[in-house]
């Protein structure tokens, strides 16, 4: 069951979680959300590319299908021109290979938004480099005239070559990191990739709750408006339990074994136990609500 907690009290809970819990779960990572062929093809250049990045700890990849699917679909989707803004503010760059009719889409609708254009790297098969195509006078002249974005030519077998793949690396690498000097991005709560390290100590210390009064949380620490706050809640939420961090039941979301793991080894042991103190005493004491001023002694 929910612990009865009225909204003041959880404007105090969202302060002490931004304030004195949350960390940034990418802060010291170069995310780049990787678009291409189906993922889990190893015969496809994304995934061959994925392969090549993760050798390097300190990228993060991210693949359309977990952060758009979810939250196109269904009860209350949201418009791919607003997740397209989303995700401009959230990732350093986006590194494409058009390779199958989902990348050739991705590629049309991005290109023709401007804050997403002037952060991607199209790596595109060289054979295809001189034909009269649509792709070749429509989205890589919108990504060439960003000034930041870029369009690169590789012969896509020789990602599988081991003398040519960290060549390919070092120029994608060169690529990303200009346009993350040029357009840097804040890793805060706002952020949608980080709101995961957000709500995972809420749901810590909540025990159980719902994704209405997750929405709520989010909202006062970020003060976005209710589309944006869901958004960013159920992003977090799902990749939270692809992670196995979380579980939901009919009374809400909970952490699990894991979950209270990587909690208490990742976030402020101190404030975690202080803040919990407050909860109880919200919880126990009729009138009593919870203080941020409290944990911060």
């Amino acid at each position: 069951m929910e612990i009865e907690l009225r909204d003041k009290d959880l404007k105090q809970i969202a302060k002490i979680v931004k304030e004195r819990i949350f960390i940034p779960r990418s802060e010291k990572k170069v995310t780049v959300f990787l678009c291409g062929g189906e993922i889990s093809n190893q015969s496809n250049a994304r995934s061959k590319m994925a392969t090549i990045f993760s050798k390097y700890p300190r990228y993060e990849l991210l693949y359309p299908e977990d952060l758009f699917d979810d939250l196109l679909a269904g009860q209350g989707q949201h418009s791919l021109l607003k997740l397209e803004n989303i995700l401009a503010d959230s990732v350093d760059a986006i590194v494409l290979f058009p390779e199958s009719p989902g990348s050739f889409a991705e590629l049309g609708a991005f290109s023709n938004n401007k804050e997403l254009a002037k952060k991607m790297v199209v790596v595109a098969n060289k054979k295809f480099k001189s034909d009269k195509s649509f792709i070749n006078y429509g989205p890589n002249r919108l990504i060439k005239s960003s000034k930041t974005g870029k369009i690169t030519n590789i012969n896509y077998d020789q990602l599988s070559d081991d003398s040519e793949q960290n060549k390919i690396y070092r120029r994608v690498n060169d690529y990303v990191i200009q346009i993350k000097q040029e357009h840097p991005v804040e890793k805060n709560v706002a952020n949608i990739l980080e709101a995961e390290h957000f709500i995972l100590p809420c749901i810590y210390l909540l025990d159980r709750v719902s994704n209405i009064r997750l929405y709520k949380l989010i909202g006062f620490a970020t003060l976005q408006d209710d589309s944006m706050c869901e958004i960013a809640t159920r992003s977090a939420l799902g990749r939270l339990a692809q992670k196995r961090f979380i579980t939901k039941g009919s009374s809400g979301y909970k952490v699990t074994k894991l979950g209270a793991e990587y909690v208490r080894k990742t976030f402020h042991s101190v404030y975690l136990d202080k803040a919990r103190i407050e909860l109880l005493n919200a919880e126990n004491r009729g009138n009593s609500m919870v203080c941020y001023d409290r944990i911060d002694k």
